[in-house]
């Protein structure tokens, strides 16, 4: 049967001999945490600014949208009011062909508003 001593002994041996092992494993298992951290990191990194990218042109595309959309709606609004002042430049020209009709006719003008 083993005495304390005996496994005292034993326990200091096996220590001894596993220990080189135990130490290298422990390098090994901090060098492949590094590497993982590391790649991960980058691996971050990459889709960080590749989201960057994406937000970036997203932002690019709604400002060239709403400036388009601007310069259509001025496009419009310039538009509208040509076609108003020759709207009016028309009535005037209708309203003097009335006023004349009027004189030769010898009727009373019509009541302005």
């Amino acid at each position: 049967m083993l005495t304390k001593n005996d496994l005292s002994q034993i326990k200091t041996v096996v220590q001894k001999a596993i220990l080189p092992e135990i130490k290298a494993l422990k390098q090994s298992t901090k060098k492949d945490i590094k590497t993982l951290e590391t790649g991960l990191e980058a691996k971050f990194e990459t889709g960080l600014k590749g989201l960057e990218t994406r937000v970036n042109n997203r932002i690019e595309n709604f400002k060239t949208e709403i400036i388009e959309g601007i310069e259509e709606s001025e496009m419009e609004i310039i538009a509208t009011v040509d076609k108003h002042k020759a709207d009016k430049e028309i009535v005037g020209v209708l309203e003097k062909r009335v006023v004349r009709l009027e004189d030769n006719a010898g009727l009373s003008p019509l009541p302005t508003q």
